[in-house]
């Protein structure tokens, strides 16, 4: 109960109303959402198709992740800022979409994912980060991660065309 009380209470806000009904605003924050997903995806993909051993084989692995990571968290930085103000736009009809709260467990896992590898895996990465396969530990973190942001992209499409 007191969720909906704050969802009621953001939608309400005038900023909110501003961005809801703006001719310009609203779209301007979607299409900069996608831009944003454009520029952190393409790098997470590169990234995961090497933690994987499709491509790159030849090239290690902190390479590939230095040379794409300003990149990533730049789309990331995007995404997230256009992503809250899209909900603070309409978080009453955000919530009440069964696919948005499935994007939003989704973006919890890849997070969890992101942050699991990070502090165990990529602190080792010394210690594989030339080897044909990599690690299945590795691996399983690029599976998870290509599969998991695939899962939000079409919640998140879903949600766009079914609010």
């Amino acid at each position: 109960m007191w969720l909906q009380g704050l969802l009621e209470w953001m939608q309400n806000t005038p900023s909110s109303t501003a961005i809801r009904e703006s001719i310009y605003v609203f779209p301007i924050l979607e299409g900069t959402h996608l831009l944003g997903l454009a520029l952190m995806m393409a790098p997470i993909l590169m990234f995961d198709l090497r933690l994987i051993g499709v491509i790159w084989r030849g090239e290690a692995a902190s390479k590939v992740k230095r040379q794409f990571l300003p990149v990533t968290l730049a789309g990331f930085a995007l995404i997230v800022t256009t992503g809250s103000l899209l909900f603070w736009s309409e978080p009453v009809r955000c919530w009440e979409s069964s696919y948005f709260r499935i994007k939003f467990v989704l973006l919890l896992l890849a997070g969890l994912n992101a942050l699991i590898f990070h502090s165990t895996l990529d602190r080792h990465i010394g210690e594989w980060d030339t080897s044909t396969p990599p690690p299945a530990r590795a691996r399983f973190a690029g599976v998870l991660s290509l599969t998991l942001w695939t899962a939000v992209i079409f919640a998140g499409r879903y949600t766009a065309y079914h609010l």
